[in-house]
Order: C-alpha cells, then sequence, then structure tokens
C-alpha cells in the first residue's frame, strides 16, 4: 500500500526546499497539483519529471477516486500552490478519504507563512489565533472581525490585494488604537512590512499589489495601567529630585 505525502512547498522563493521535499517529489509516482502549471516551475528548478495531475477545489471529488486507486500500488504527493496542502488550501477532503480507505498519511514540513510573519512580528505572541482568509461580504467581515477582536489575542489572516483595503477599513473603524503587522509577497523580490495603525496602513496601501498576510495585535492592556493622576504623581515626583 502506497503513502499519500502532503508535501509543504515554497511561498515565493523557490530556493525555500527541503532536500526531503525533492527527493519525496522526485521518487512519488503522482503529484496531485493544486495548478499543476505552478507546481511545474518548482519540478523544473530542480529538474524533477514526476507525473502531475491536478487537485483543487473544483475538482477534488472527481479527482479523488483516481488517487486512492494509485495509492493501492504507488506513494503520491499532494502540493499547493504555495506553502502547506489543507492550510487556506485544498487538501482536507483527500486526506479524510484517503485515511478513512487505510492508507498512510506523512506530512512534509515546508514554509509556512504564518509561521514566517510571527518570527518577523513585533508584537507579543506568547499564543494567538490564525483564520485564514476572512468573509467577502462587508456584513460577515464585521461579525468575523468582532467574534476574533472580543478574544483578545493576535489575529493572523491571508487577504489579496483586491480586498485588502476593505479589511482595513474595517479594522480602522472597529479597532482604531490596535497596530497591525502586514506582510506584502513574502519571501519574494518585491517583498515589503509595514507596521502602524489600521489608518496608517490605508494611507501606505493606496494602490495594493501581491499577496498579503497580516496580524492584528491584541488590545495594549498596558496602556491602561496608569491613569493620570497616577502620571502627574511620578511627574512630581521626578520634578523633585532633579531629574
Amino acid at each position: 500500500m502506497g503513502t499519500l505525502y502532503i508535501v509543504g512547498t515554497p511561498i515565493g522563493n523557490l530556493e525555500d526546499v527541503s532536500f526531503r521535499v525533492i527527493r519525496i517529489l522526485s521518487e512519488v509516482h503522482l503529484i496531485a497539483a493544486e495548478d499543476t502549471r505552478v507546481t511545474e516551475k518548482l519540478l523544473s528548478r530542480y529538474d524533477i519529471k514526476t507525473k502531475k495531475t491536478s487537485f483543487n477545489k473544483d475538482n477534488s471529488f472527481r479527482k479523488i477516486p483516481g488517487i486512492l486507486n494509485a495509492l493501492v500500488d504507488n506513494d503520491v504527493a499532494l502540493t499547493t500552490d504555495a506553502g502547506t496542502p489543507g492550510i487556506s488550501d485544498p487538501g482536507y477532503d483527500l486526506v479524510k478519504e484517503v485515511d478513512s480507505a487505510g492508507f498512510s498519511v506523512v506530512g512534509i514540513p515546508g514554509p509556512s507563512a504564518v509561521t514566517t510573519i510571527l518570527s518577523m512580528c513585533p508584537f507579543p505572541l506568547e499564543e494567538f489565533v490564525f483564520t485564514g482568509f476572512p468573509p467577502r461580504k462587508k456584513g460577515d467581515l464585521s461579525k468575523f472581525l468582532k467574534h476574533y477582536g472580543a478574544a483578545n489575542l493576535p489575529l493572523v489572516l491571508f487577504e489579496s490585494p483586491r480586498r485588502v483595503r476593505s479589511l482595513l477599513e474595517k479594522m480602522a473603524l472597529l479597532f482604531p488604537d490596535r497596530n497591525v503587522f502586514i506582510a506584502r509577497e513574502m519571501t519574494k523580490i518585491h517583498e515589503e512590512t509595514f507596521h502602524g495603525t489600521p489608518s496608517d496602513a490605508l494611507v501606505h496601501f493606496v494602490e495594493p499589489k501581491g499577496e498579503f498576510t497580516i496580524v492584528l495585535s491584541k488590545t495594549n492592556i498596558e496602556t491602561n495601567l496608569w491613569d493620570q493622576s497616577d502620571i502627574l504623581t511620578l511627574i512630581r515626583k521626578l520634578s523633585s529630585e532633579g531629574l
């Protein structure tokens, strides 16, 4: 019986790939790729000749039986256009069916937009919430942000250039005093990071381009630890000491 390998691939820079990923993609019988044209760029870079088939949200129902049949005698790799399958990308349905059929499922770690942006983020991140892409409809988006904003944890999410300004506008309305840390086109030539309020971000990203990963900070509780009388008392004390 074969094994289904869930393979994490680069999120932009084709050099961000492990020796193990190259070996697995070279050795499996078939690669089920979200977009075979995108995956072919990676395969060509490392001279990998493995046969490919498309597997995405539009054809997954039709493709699962063929992949299960291939697994009877061979190993199969599942890839997405960027990052790890199943994380805001196709993959869950296939993994569920493969597991139910008794085949092995093995994850092959790779680059992650979530952990990459968190490693650069200047916010305290003992814990956080990741939600993938937010809802598209404005009413649903407001409910979504209010729900996760009430948890008072850093919120990590993805957004496209077409909708990122709508997201930032809602954040500016609901969380004007919170900060955002934004990474655009991570690991690519035009990579950019930004740190400020949602309103600041709207001024900065007038004509957004590329893929966005965003961290919304939690409420800065520390700013509420001192009231005005405490501050005035401290100022008088420091002044009396000549400081």
